[in-house]
């Protein structure tokens, strides 16, 4: 019989528990890491310096829209959000220049700032947070593709779907029908605009890369992807009955990850149908 080695053997055993030890970490600081960013309460700059997380921002306005509305199509009072539609642009790009824009969805945990990496990596927020310190849960992104200020036909945002609910792991709210039914709205915030989006889809998707998948520039594809959108061949789909979209359109698609298939995303998406300046 061969005489088995017992050297070799150890090795194996030690290497596979240091394995199984490391994968436990991973797993513990994916579950528990605390996210480091900037709410809407805690803006604050001392000159061009963030010395530190703020506790609280100025309750007075110091923007706020040329003209405001006062309900819009789908029942949100925006005198409701005059605090946050005043928030302040300077005090975001003295922390990062790469933020262009803010995103919030009421009753979910989406309210968070949005970038765009200047230095030619367009995964580089998938990494790392708007202090441009790595950070596994990253922060809400566009890539290149897509310009800042939300003109193109079809905008797409990455987050994470965080297992603490951070990010865009609340996205999945709008899977259960009568959340969506219940919530219509999604609110972007750049250094100039206020932009309401009804969100009308919400449902599971493959893993391509959207804008690199589809010539937008070509009418017949656009609208083509905008009726895919209105009926996604999809078990989990749901559609708001009565939205349609034409080559004028703006879509806002929001993607993150699925508790299933690692080719799978889960995307909701949003028609813009309201757009004020904001002084």
């Amino acid at each position: 019989m061969k005489r088995i080695n017992r050297p070799l053997w150890i090795t194996i055993l030690i290497i596979a528990i240091i394995a199984v030890l490391c994968g436990i970490f991973f797993l513990f600081r994916y579950m528990t890491e605390q996210d480091r960013f900037v709410t809407r309460d805690d803006l604050t700059a001392d000159g061009t310096e963030i010395v530190a997380l703020p506790t609280e921002i100025s309750t007075e306005p110091t923007e706020t829209p040329a003209e405001e509305p006062t309900v819009n199509t789908f029942g949100y009072k925006m005198d409701e959000y005059k605090d946050w539609t005043s928030l302040d642009f300077k005090e975001l790009t003295d922390i990062n220049s790469d933020i262009y824009a803010w995103i919030y969805i009421p009753d979910t945990n989406v309210d968070y700032p949005v970038a765009q990496s200047a230095n030619g990596d367009d995964n580089f927020y998938l990494s790392h947070n708007i202090y441009r310190d790595y950070q596994f849960s990253g922060t809400i992104y566009s890539q290149s593709m897509n310009k800042t200020d939300f003109t193109d036909p079809v905008t797409v945002l990455y987050g994470h779907n965080m297992l603490n609910g951070s990010m865009f792991a609340t996205l999945h709210y709008f899977s259960d029908k009568d959340f969506f039914d219940r919530h219509t709205t999604c609110f972007v915030i750049t250094e100039d605009r206020l932009l309401v989006y009804l969100i009308y889809s919400a449902y599971v998707y493959d893993d391509r890369h959207i804008m690199n998948s589809f010539n937008f520039d070509d009418e017949e594809v656009l609208l083509d992807f905008f009726d895919s959108t209105l009926d996604p061949r999809t078990y989990n789909g749901i559609v708001r009955e009565g939205v349609e979209l034409d080559k004028d359109s703006r879509i806002l698609t929001l993607s993150t990850c699925t508790s299933g298939a690692s080719n799978t995303r889960y995307l909701v998406q949003g028609v813009l149908v309201d757009e004020q300046l904001r002084e």
